[in-house]
């Protein structure tokens, strides 16, 4: 399979445009807003509103939301965050203040700053994915990363010490030539050699931090981000190096995530830079088209092999600022994800995204959406692709991808299959992609075709996709105005019960995620609602930047504030420290249980849609037995564990 890790699974897990803190910021850096709330104590600001009295380790009072006459307002102050159990509303200091207030989040930022003393500069245009700073700021932060990118570079090539690295690049069949050619490098092992190699250029240990490369431990101590990877380093629109990527090589720990990627910083936002777009824009103004793979290596081979218009996200879902940023000079996507179910998934995603945020570029006044998706061979992505058959064979596959819109109805149809509900659900997913096309010519197109391709009456999939567009109405209207609204808490968030035994594994003893990582397969979670809860705080293990509640809670919506505070504030029972393992091994069965469950309801239903002599029915039999085997041997398992 692919080099996946390289952009944060963004494929696979689904993990598309939400509104975390790159997001919310509105006009602040990450690392603004991190310091208001770092200089903003909770305690003190709610209780210039409520009067609180400590309980335990605790501050508790009557709810500001809502009348009571018993207390029901907690405030943790180690983890910075308030429970309301009578209005069921939790979250951070920005969200409080956000409540209180009435006032949107950049304003409460400014509101918090002001309270503080802390001194906060807006940002202000800018493109290459990041802003804000002064200029003076933003300019060190660009020598730093120059410097370094050159100086991993040297180590790459000649540096005794970077052999593993060297011998990762034979592996995968990477010339020599491409290390200067794509900015490959190498970071060395040692905690702090980066560091040192700054204070010898003239790098305050400040600066190192601000440019993300260094790191402060809460015991003071300063060290490397980056510590024996192979580096590639992530460029802006002009090629300037604004960030890095590192994978993990041979000897690493266990615990070791596989890829750690730069945190946002003045100059660099993931939501808003591709991987090898510098080298990818001409290519794409000049074929029309953008070919969106998953890894690296699967750009780097693709681009090498003369498909310059290749590009990947980094570390982030595919966001409307990059459809954007490539509609400036493309009018056709290419998705192309490893051939799996997972990618399967991730292109059914993506595509929606696209048509969903496409209406700024001209990608929707093609019938065809703008969009197609190239099938691989099982087992193969661009990289392997390529190296076993050469520039011609991916050409090949390029020329036979699918229309977006005849790729996602066979999705939807392999995901409910042909039962009269399947077949509904299927009707009822087309007319709400349709239903996002703004322009009512392209909607027309779209509709006639679907309804050929679905098997259906025109008229019955056009009133479909009228109902589908009054409902896009009707949310965008509400929406609108929820924005103008003071903040408050809605209706709770829906999470499966496995997801949320998960979570509180997790945030029960937030030092063991590796230990979940290791032995709970994601592939397990698709499509289980509140999914993306756990893979945020996943994102942020794998960017170093996750110690418990208080690091994910400016990542998330008010209901997921409401959800986990509730978990942390001990809504619900927690796992006692003693039984942790044993909780995590008996969840896992059940995970995995569930997932080969539905896994063969699909196959079943799938069967009943081929005839008696489709070559296809030797297959899905072949996986039918297979499946049986899994869940027999792990029925076995699961029995062993637990007698």
């Amino acid at each position: 399979m692919g080099e996946r890790g390289a952009v944060g699974n963004w494929g696979e897990t689904g993990c598309f445009p939400g509104k975390g803190l790159e997001n919310r910021g509105m006009g602040f850096s990450a690392d603004t807003i991190e310091r208001v709330r770092r200089a903003s104590d909770l305690v003190e600001v709610a209780g210039s509103y409520v009067q609180l009295r400590r309980v335990g380790v605790n501050f508790r009072g009557l709810s500001p939301f809502k009348k009571e006459k018993t207390p029901s307002f907690y405030v943790h102050p180690d983890k910075q965050f308030f429970k309301c159990f009578s209005s069921g509303t939790g979250g951070d200091v920005f969200r409080f203040v956000m409540m209180m207030e009435g006032l949107d989040f950049p304003s409460a930022v400014r509101r918090l700053a002001e309270r503080a003393g802390v001194p906060v500069e807006e940002e202000r245009g800018g493109g290459g994915g990041g802003s804000g700073g002064s200029g003076a700021e933003r300019e060190r932060l660009r020598q730093i990363h120059a410097s370094l990118a050159i100086h991993w570079r040297d180590l790459l090539l000649h540096d005794p010490a970077a052999e593993p690295a060297r011998a990762y690049l034979r592996e995968r069949e990477i010339p020599h030539e491409w290390i200067p050619r794509f900015g490959l490098g190498y970071a060395p092992a040692a905690w702090t050699a980066t560091l040192e190699w700054g204070k010898k250029n003239g790098f305050s240990e400040e600066e190192m931090i601000a440019s993300g490369v260094a790191l402060r431990a809460q015991t003071g101590r300063v060290y490397d981000r980056f510590r024996n990877r192979l580096m590639f380093a992530i460029h802006d629109e002009g090629g300037r190096v604004i960030g890095f990527s590192g994978r993990v090589l041979a000897g690493a720990g266990p615990d070791e995530p596989k890829y750690v990627n730069s945190p946002e910083t003045m100059i660099f936002k993931k939501g808003k830079v591709l991987f090898g777009f510098d080298r990818a824009r001409r290519a794409m103004a000049e074929t029309g088209r953008a070919i969106v793979c998953e890894g690296q290596l699967d750009v780097l081979r693709a681009q090498a092999a003369g498909f310059a218009e290749t590009v990947a996200p980094l570390g982030t879902g595919f966001t409307e600022d990059h459809a954007k940023l490539i509609g400036r000079f493309a009018k056709e996507i290419v998705i192309c994800l490893d051939a799996d179910a997972a990618g399967d998934r991730a292109a059914g995603r993506l595509g929606g995204v696209l048509v969903e945020e496409g209406q700024g570029w001209g990608g929707l006044a093609k019938a065809e959406l703008g969009v197609k998706v190239v099938r691989l061979p099982r087992g193969d992505d661009p990289d392997s692709l390529i190296r076993k058959g050469g520039a011609e064979a991916f050409r090949a596959k390029l020329e036979e991808a699918a229309d977006f819109l005849d790729f996602f109805v066979d999705w939807q149809n392999q995901q409910e299959g042909t039962s009269p509900t399947g077949r509904r659900r299927v009707v009822e997913a087309v007319a709400a992609l349709l239903g996002k096309v703004e322009n009512a010519v392209s909607r027309t197109g779209l509709v006639t075709k679907a309804a050929m391709k679905l098997g259906l009456g025109e008229g019955l999939v056009r009133e479909e996709v009228e109902k589908a567009r009054k409902q896009v109405n009707l949310r965008a209207e509400r929406e609108s105005a929820e924005a103008k609204a003071p903040v408050s808490g809605g209706k709770a968030l829906e999470v499966h019960p496995v997801i949320r035994e998960l979570l509180l594994l997790v945030m029960g003893s937030p030092s063991r995620l590796p230990e979940v990582e290791r032995r709970v397969d994601e592939v397990w979670l698709k499509n289980l609602a509140g999914e993306g809860l756990y893979l945020k705080i996943r994102d942020l293990y794998r960017d170093d930047a996750w110690t418990g509640l208080a690091d994910l809670l400016p990542h998330l919506e008010g209901e997921e504030q409401d959800f986990v505070t509730g978990l942390e504030a001990g809504v619900w029972e927690k796992h006692p420290e003693n039984d942790w393992d044993g909780a995590l091994e008996r969840l896992a069965w059940r995970m995995e249980g569930d997932f080969l469950r539905r896994e063969a309801e699909m196959l079943t239903a799938r069967l009943r849609t081929l005839n008696q002599g489709d070559p296809d029915v030797a297959e899905v039999l072949r996986q039918q037995g297979e499946l049986l085997r899994k869940r027999a041997r792990l029925t076995q398992g699961a029995a062993k564990a637990n007698s």
